[in-house]
C-alpha cells in the first residue's frame, strides 16, 4: 500500500488531501479554529510497513500572517509538529488508517496553540530556516507593536540582529502593519 491508496480512506474520514509542489500528498482538516495537516509517510519493509502521518497543527491567522509578512503564498504553516516515530505494522490495512486518522486528531486536540505561539515569540532573531519568519508572525498576530517596532528601528539603523538574510526590512513593515491591525480588532472572546 502506498501513501496515494490511503487518500480515499482519509478523504472519507473528512481530510481533503492534495498534493504538494514537489508532488508529496497532505491532507488538511479544521477542527474549531485550529488546522490539522498529515504527511502519509508510506515505507514497505521486507516484513513490515513503517507508517506515519506525521501531524502538525496551526491557525488560519497564522498561515495567513506568515504569507502577508512573505509577501507570497506559502500554504500551510505550523505552529506545533509531532515528532512521532513511524509506526511498524506488519498487515498495514485500511483499519490502521482509520486508527492513525484518530489518533492525529487526538492529538492535535491536545495541543495547546498559545504555548507553540508563545514558543515562535520567545525565539531570537538569529533563528534559522523558517523560524524567523514564524518568529515575526507569531509576534505580529498577537499585537507586539513594541518588539516589531524596536526591531524596525534597528534595521533603519543598520543592525539587522541577527536575522537571516532573507528577512527584509518589507517584511518588518508588513509584520509591524499586521501587528497594529491586530492591536486595533475589537477582542472576541
Amino acid at each position: 500500500m502506498k501513501e496515494k491508496e490511503i487518500l480515499p480512506i482519509l478523504e472519507e474520514l473528512g481530510w481533503k488531501c492534495r498534493k504538494d509542489e514537489v508532488g508529496d500528498y497532505f491532507c488538511l482538516m479544521d477542527i474549531g479554529n485550529v488546522q490539522v495537516q498529515i504527511i502519509p509517510a508510506i515505507g514497505k519493509r521486507s516484513d513490515h510497513f513503517r507508517v506515519s502521518l506525521m501531524p502538525s497543527i496551526s491557525t488560519k491567522a497564522f498561515t495567513e500572517a506568515v504569507e502577508f509578512i512573505l509577501g507570497e503564498a506559502g500554504g500551510f504553516d505550523p505552529i506545533i509538529v509531532s515528532n512521532d516515530v513511524p509506526e511498524k505494522i506488519v498487515d498495514f490495512s485500511l483499519d490502521d488508517v482509520t486508527r492513525l486518522s484518530k489518533a492525529a486528531i487526538s492529538w492535535a486536540s491536545a495541543q495547546d496553540i498559545e504555548k507553540g505561539l508563545a514558543a515562535y515569540r520567545a525565539l531570537p532573531a538569529n533563528s534559522k530556516g523558517a523560524m524567523p519568519l514564524r518568529h515575526l508572525a507569531a509576534l505580529a498576530i498577537t499585537g507586539d507593536v513594541g518588539r516589531l517596532a524596536s526591531y524596525q528601528r534597528s534595521f533603519e539603523q543598520g543592525d539587522r540582529l541577527g536575522f537571516v538574510p532573507y528577512i527584509t526590512a518589507e517584511m518588518l513593515d508588513r509584520a509591524l502593519l499586521l501587528a497594529r491591525d491586530w492591536v486595533s480588532r475589537p477582542s472576541v472572546q
